[in-house]
């Protein structure tokens, strides 16, 4: 059986690595003798890139077992495959640094398809990508430029001088660069060679957020997979100007390409973006979704159901989003077409879905049944803090905590640590809800007990809780994974403390509607499961999430209750009600 391509691409760039080594070379000379040598058996007579080519290094084994391997594919797969070449090369620290993850070819081609469905013209309108890394998008969208041109009977110089002067892409890293003038000169071939010039492709390095205000409001298409990672604060502090209307606590960087994409478009443009989905929800992203629904119209939001499949070394979930420019004080459009998108490409709509111009999460369907969920949740308006609970995230940051642990009772004993209580973890959490705790050694090694120094301090809850795990997927059977903390494990040590990776539902009324049992349940059924996922778009279960977590309507849900039923079944009727 074959190996599968990621697996095959992840074993030639290892002997890559080593001839990189061996010779004391770099990831340019590397990638530039496997781009020359490309270039010289699939594309001769095409002029030579701006890259270093050692011909030495161009016969070596590893070069020509990679070469081999990205000719099998169609030309755009395996720019893919080289672009993501240099980015593994290039090491973890610089790669994750400037965020090089790029964007397949099969969700690049359903964005472009997206455009063209939505009125958008290849053969006239303006393009730019203002992180184009290796052109995921500057490749197929000069493809469609030639063929639209072609159509029109455009000569080979006409249709060379329409890209250069209507297709423009910035990126931070000066290689990523020359890799993208060189794979749309090969886009191009056919031109190239009947003109006999290498034309002046309009890709530039630079910083797309500090250096493009002359730009704004003037192209008419962006299309962009943005960086994506955490900002540092020195970083924040260069940005805060130009972005103050986006940035809120400690950005991601994502945040501010989105702005950017649309601060670059005319009235009337579009923007096609593959982002992570943590957008659609996270609390420092507030901002931004009252910015787009305030100056965009969402044409649609596809999800990306592979979350393993899309960018090489990054489990992330995805969204292709499809935005179009409007006059800044528009009435706003709170509808938007909902997807489902697999990594291949192909889709099923799900649905039109609301989304709130408040700053809140946005409500995104994943499934068709989700359409009906959603809007019988829009009506109810109790949350789990009508219910009796508060919410807080553990306060015991392991690899921070100076203060001292213990790994059983015993030895907090035996420390006359009598101010300790239990440490509790989000491994403790077990999937039938209850709480793995005895107070005696863990076979992980998690420490059991922790002295804070008083008993009274803020960060011990002393009173009945339901813990839950602070990240989980959606590719596990439940997104809020609950278990109830005991009354007995309060009565015998006075409180808890949770460990930073815990959210704790913390009761705060005397008769709250559900016991933390019944709410660990509740928490657990299809209904609230299905509802929390919707308003979810990251992995962390936070507490700006849970804030808008909608529950069945109290009253109702006692009343199904002392007729006999589950919760399962009582939360199922009470939206259905």
């Amino acid at each position: 059986m074959p190996l599968p391509r990621k697996t095959r691409f992840n074993r030639l760039v290892r002997g890559l690595r080593l001839e990189m080594h061996e010779l004391g070379a770099n990831p340019d000379a590397v990638v530039g003798a496997a781009l020359a040598r490309w270039c010289k058996e699939s594309f001769p007579g095409l002029p030579k890139s701006s890259l270093p080519a050692r011909s030495a290094m161009m016969r070596t084994a590893a070069i020509i077992a990679f070469v081999d391997f990205v000719k099998e594919d169609e030309f755009l797969e395996a720019t893919y495959w080289l672009a993501s070449a240099y980015a593994q090369l290039a090491g973890d620290e610089r790669r994750k640094n400037l965020a090089m993850f790029f964007t397949p070819p099969s969700l690049t081609k359903r964005l472009l398809d997206e455009l063209s469905s939505s009125g958008v013209d290849f053969a006239a309108r303006s393009f730019c990508d203002p992180a184009c890394g290796g052109a995921a998008f500057l490749s197929p969208i000069a493809i469609r430029m030639r063929d639209a041109l072609r159509a029109k009977a455009f000569s080979p110089p006409e249709i060379l001088e329409h890209v250069q002067s209507h297709l423009l892409g910035i990126d931070k890293e000066g290689t990523l660069c020359k890799l993208s003038r060189q794979f749309l000169a090969m886009a191009l071939y056919e031109e190239v060679l009947a003109t006999g010039t290498l034309p002046e492709f309009q890709v530039v390095e630079g910083d797309s957020l500090l250096e493009v205000s002359q730009l704004f409001g003037k192209l008419d298409v962006v299309v962009c997979n943005p960086p994506f990672r955490k900002m540092r604060a020195f970083e924040v502090q260069t940005c805060f100007e130009a972005f103050e209307d986006i940035i809120e606590a400690q950005p991601n960087l994502y945040a501010l390409f989105i702005a950017l994409c649309v601060r670059l478009l005319t009235v009337g443009g579009t923007c096609a973006l593959v982002t992570p989905t943590s957008f659609l929800s996270g609390q420092n992203f507030s901002k931004l979704r009252t910015f787009l629904l305030a100056r965009t119209k969402v044409l649609g939001i596809g999800m990306v159901s592979d979350r393993q499949g899309v960018f090489i070394d990054v489990e992330q979930e995805t969204a292709l989003t499809l935005l179009r420019r409007e006059d800044n004080g528009h009435a706003p459009s709170m509808k938007t077409e909902v997807s489902v998108v697999s990594r291949d490409g192909t889709y099923v709509d799900v649905g039109r879905c609301t989304l709130p111009n408040s700053g809140a999460a946005w409500p995104i369907p994943r499934s068709l049944g989700d359409i009906s969920l959603l809007k019988s949740a829009a009506k109810l308006s109790a949350g789990l803090a009508d219910y009796g609970y508060t919410v807080r995230i553990g306060s015991f940051v392991w690899n921070r905590d100076t203060r001292p642990t213990y790994p059983s009772a015993k030895s907090a004993a035996r420390a006359k640590g009598g101010t300790a209580v239990p440490l509790l973890w989000s491994s403790d959490i077990a999937a039938n809800r209850t709480l793995r705790f005895a107070g005696v050694p863990k076979s992980n090694k998690e420490p059991c007990f922790v002295n804070l120094g008083s008993k009274s301090h803020p960060s011990v809850v002393k009173r009945p809780s339901v813990l839950l795990q602070r990240v989980t997927s959606n590719d596990q059977p439940r997104r809020l994974v609950a278990a109830v903390v005991s009354k007995d494990l309060l009565a015998m040590y006075g409180g808890f403390v949770g460990e930073n990776h815990t959210v704790i539902l913390e009761q705060v009324s005397h008769e709250p509607v559900l016991t933390p049992e019944q709410l660990a349940i509740l928490l657990g059924t299809p209904t609230v499961d299905r509802y929390f996922r919707c308003i979810s778009g990251a992995t962390n279960v936070s507490v700006f999430e849970l804030s808008q977590l909608r529950l069945p309507k109290p009253e109702r849900l006692k009343a199904f209750l002392a007729q006999g039923y589950d919760l399962a079944e009582a939360a199922r009727m009470t939206l259905d009600d």
